[in-house]
């Protein structure tokens, strides 16, 4: 069993991930991934994005690639066409070696899971969802960013028609007691009564 877990930033994804682990899941975190799959594939990224966004040291400046990957579109998806394939190719391994270690029920937490068609593995997709404001105030306290980076990541990202639209079940993430109880009517239905 395979649930994706998407949403736009700072919906709270890592939490509905969370409440799924208590429930027997084991969390593959894309962000996690992607930071990792980056430092292999930093002569591409400084190719498209310019030597700027590494460090000193020669590692990646997250929030320099950031910056110069959400700036528009076209770089949007740049990034998308380097990182996506490397992370999902990860998560099918990390799912792999999981199931040969016993494992049998898997949550893959992304934003962008359906652009990185991560969808498809999945047996079912959950949407997060949460006021834009409350976002905001999570994203920029969480990433060290402004108002309007911010925005502009948003702007950036799937809308929440389309993730209405097509995902099997959408979860809005405004109070932990409330998140818990649709988490357990969406497994309810997933598992016919049983967890």
């Amino acid at each position: 069993m395979i649930i994706g877990v998407t949403g736009p930033s700072g919906a709270g994804k890592g939490t509905v991930s969370s409440m799924l682990c208590s429930h027997g899941f084991i969390h593959i975190d894309t962000d996690i991934i992607a930071r990792d799959v980056s430092q292999k594939l930093l002569p591409q990224l400084a190719e498209k994005f310019g030597k700027e966004i590494l460090k000193k040291d020669g590692s990646l400046d997250r929030s320099e690639l950031a910056k110069r990957a959400f700036s528009s579109d076209e770089n949007t998806k740049a990034l998308n066409g380097i990182m996506h394939g490397a992370i999902m190719k990860r998560v099918k391994e990390i799912i792999d070696e999981k199931k040969q270690n016993g494992g049998e029920r898997f949550v893959i937490d992304g934003a962008a899971l359906f652009e990185a068609k991560g969808n498809e593995m999945c047996d079912y997709v959950i949407a997060v969802l949460c006021d834009e404001k409350t976002r905001l105030k999570r994203i920029t306290e969480r990433d060290g960013i402004t108002e309007k980076q911010a925005i502009q990541r948003f702007s950036r990202q799937i809308s929440e028609d389309f993730l209405k639209a097509n995902c099997d079940f959408v979860v809005v993430n405004n109070s932990i007691p409330d998140t818990k109880k649709q988490i357990s009517i969406i497994l309810n239905k997933i598992y016919g009564g049983t967890k």
